[in-house]
Parts: C-alpha cells; structure tokens; sequence
C-alpha cells in the first residue's frame, strides 16, 4: 500500500502521565501493526510555544487539532470508562457529529459514559484487539455497556 492510501487516524487519548505508556504502545500498534497514518495530539508541539500567551497557545492546539479530526478518517479514542478525560470525550463527540467512524478501545473495565457508548462504530478491548482489527473490512461492533 502507498502511503498515500494508508487510513488516516486521529489518536484521541488522555495526556495524563500513568496512561502516557497506553498512547505510546497505541501510537505504535497502529503505525507498525495496522498499517495506518496516525495523527497524535501528543507528537505534535506549536513552535516557540512559550513565547505565547496560554490562552493564544491553547488556541492554536485546538484549531491544530480540529483540523487534524477533519482530515482524519476515523478517531480510535483510548477509553477509561468514566474516568475519560474532556479533551478526548469531545475529540470522539466531534468527529461523530463529523459523520468519522469512531473506534473505542477499551483499555480497563470501567463503564463508559452513553454518549461514547453510543457514539461509537466499533468496540475493540485492548491493545492486542487494536492489533488485530481489520482496517480493510472494518467490522461493525458494539458492547452491551451497562448505562444506567
């Protein structure tokens, strides 16, 4: 496959520093294992970024971001149940509303919040799912997750 092919995804994922080895072991799968273009927000840093302001800089993150979600084909959003954090939960939301299909892996067995639940194409559990996964055939899949 040329690169040019290669499926364009959007890593959505909490930046915080217990699940930073996740979004490394993710970004890797992902590069390595299904063959595909990933955009992640954490590779990705705004030149001379302490020469702005925090709120220009912060802009500039987002708007970098969103573009990156409306270019991207589909959002695989590294879940944590409840314990998701914002900035990932309306990464998916939006690219949703976009029409993008949005793949959850589940990383622990934390119930999610339905409106992942139900925002979602596929549910994949783990890394290993994440490996496995047919990029080609794009199987459809969804957990019964408890909501109430």
């Amino acid at each position: 496959m040329r690169r040019e092919d290669k499926i364009k995804v959007y890593l959505a994922a909490p930046f915080d520093q217990c699940r930073r080895e996740d979004m490394t072991n993710a970004i890797n799968t992902l590069r390595n294992d299904c063959c595909v273009e990933v955009y992640a927000p954490v590779e990705h840093f705004i030149p001379n970024a302490w020469d702005y302001p925090n709120d220009e800089w912060a802009l500039m993150v987002f708007e970098s971001d969103v573009t990156a979600i409306n270019n991207c084909d589909i959002l695989v959003l590294l879940s944590y149940g409840r314990l998701q954090t914002a900035g990932s939960a309306w990464e998916a939301g939006y690219a949703f509303a976009l029409g993008k299909k949005v793949i959850v892996v589940e990383m622990n067995d934390e119930v999610a919040s339905l409106m992942v639940s139900n925002g979602r194409y596929a549910t994949l559990h783990g890394l290993k799912e994440l490996a496995d996964y047919n990029w080609t055939e794009m199987p459809k899949s969804r957990t019964k997750t408890e909501q109430k």
